[in-house]
């Protein structure tokens, strides 16, 4: 992609309403823009982030058998008052149909999914499953904060499990627990924990919360390091002494960028949800929740990692894993070097985006820092004098010292494939 073709506003927007340094450069790289308080349009750039975080998380689920289906925005009032929730979760929006029928937007899908699941499960032959998507979803919330931190429309991955006895949904939990790291960690996040909280609305008996250690969190989480039992602030006492060995707590500011559910039959049994058991009888499936906010994902990798200057992804989550930059020269002749290498990157099946626009380096550096692609390849008069292309790395999970900061220009698709390898 040309650079020129970007269609962002990157430094030139007004960043005054922002009120984190991750939000700040989520609008200032053009990454984000406001639509409506707490709903955001994502640009091209953001975009490109948003389908990468998506990536790992469907490589992840597909891993513990998780299928992706589509379940609808809207639903009917009717499948919430089934469940028992209809009056009872304040971030439920409701609305008319012309009609006159009652609707909510759905918040969560834990009806949705229940309602379907009664179309085909007939036997416990059928379980364990996991359906999982990944949607837009819309919250009431009184407050929006941080940018996508704390919106209410918003990108999830919410997936439920269905179990014909308790120690199989134990089992699975597991497997999902342990996934979660995955994802968090392929996506470049350097210190997240997970911890044991309430289940709120959810309902069920256990709920693990998936935080990132940072500042700016508005959550409260208690870690022990005595035991390594970490919990949510409502589930440790006044004096914060570890419920399991009695050590001192550390109390810690966090964001929250996922959580799991055992859900039990909470919802099963009010919705009617049943198979034929083993034994011929009629009973009600287990069942587990597990959600990540794709959206807020984005905004936590910024809050995180980001310098004054931009972004810093990784390799996975980067909008472009190459940046090819030509410092602009008397004859042209770096312009000409540099997009060939752009060409050559693109054929070879590389993700690149080109610079050759009539500008000041200056700028070209800034606004390179904004896309933050990992690998920056740099053509200049200078350079093609020594047949060489200068190399900068930009990336929030690996050491760089020790790569090569400069490629011959006869080898240059080959030694960037070699430095995309060591970056993922």
């Amino acid at each position: 992609m040309l650079i020129q073709n970007l269609s962002v506003r990157r430094q030139f927007e007004e960043t005054g309403h922002a009120t984190t340094k991750g939000h700040k450069i989520a609008v200032k790289g053009g990454y984000i823009h406001q639509t409506f308080q707490g709903g955001y349009t994502y640009s091209p750039l953001g975009f490109r982030v948003l389908l990468n975080i998506e990536r790992i998380i469907r490589q992840e689920m597909n891993k513990i058998d998780g299928q992706e289906i589509l379940m609808p925005v809207v639903s009917g009032a009717d499948l919430w008052i089934e469940s028992g929730r209809y009056n009872t979760v304040d971030v439920l929006a409701k609305f008319k149909g012309r009609g006159g029928a009652d609707y909510v937007l759905n918040p969560t899908h834990e009806e949705i999914v229940v309602d379907y699941s009664r179309s085909f499960l007939e036997s416990y032959r059928q379980m364990p499953f996991m359906l999982y998507q990944i949607q837009t979803k819309f919250r009431d919330e009184l407050r929006a904060r941080a940018g996508v931190i704390r919106t209410r429309e918003f990108i999830m991955k919410d997936g439920y499990s269905f179990h014909s006895d308790q120690a199989d949904l134990e089992k699975y939990y597991a497997r999902a627990l342990d996934a979660y790291h995955k994802i968090f960690k392929r996506c470049g996040f350097q210190n997240f924990v997970h911890v044991i909280s309430p289940s709120g609305d959810m309902g069920g008996d256990i709920a693990h919360e998936f935080q990132l250690i940072h500042e700016t969190g508005e959550d409260t989480i208690y870690l022990c390091d005595a035991c390594g039992f970490n919990a949510n602030k409502e589930l440790v006492g006044e004096d914060a002494t570890c419920p399991k060995c009695g050590a001192k707590m550390r109390q810690e500011r966090a964001i929250e960028i996922g959580n799991i559910f055992q859900l039990g039959k909470k919802y099963s049994e009010s919705m009617g949800l049943a198979y034929t058991d083993a034994a011929g009888k009629q009973n009600h499936p287990i069942m587990g929740c597990y959600g990540i906010g794709v959206t807020r994902i984005l905004g936590a990798l910024l809050e995180e990692s980001a310098d004054d200057n931009g972004p810093v992804w990784n390799m996975e989550t980067a909008p472009f894993a190459v940046h090819v930059i030509a410092i602009s020269d008397k004859d042209g002749a770096a312009f000409t070097a540099a997009e060939k290498i752009y060409n050559d990157l693109t054929l070879a099946g590389v993700d690149a985006i080109f610079d050759g626009r009539d500008a000041r380096a200056g700028e070209k550096f800034a606004d390179a820092d904004l896309i933050a692609a990992p690998v920056r390849i740099i053509v200049s008069a200078k350079t093609l004098a020594d047949k060489m292309a200068e190399v900068k790395y930009r990336v929030n999970d690996r050491d760089t010292s020790g790569m090569k900061d400069s490629f011959p220009l006869a080898d240059v698709v080959s030694e960037t494939q070699k430095a995309i390898e060591l970056l993922k």
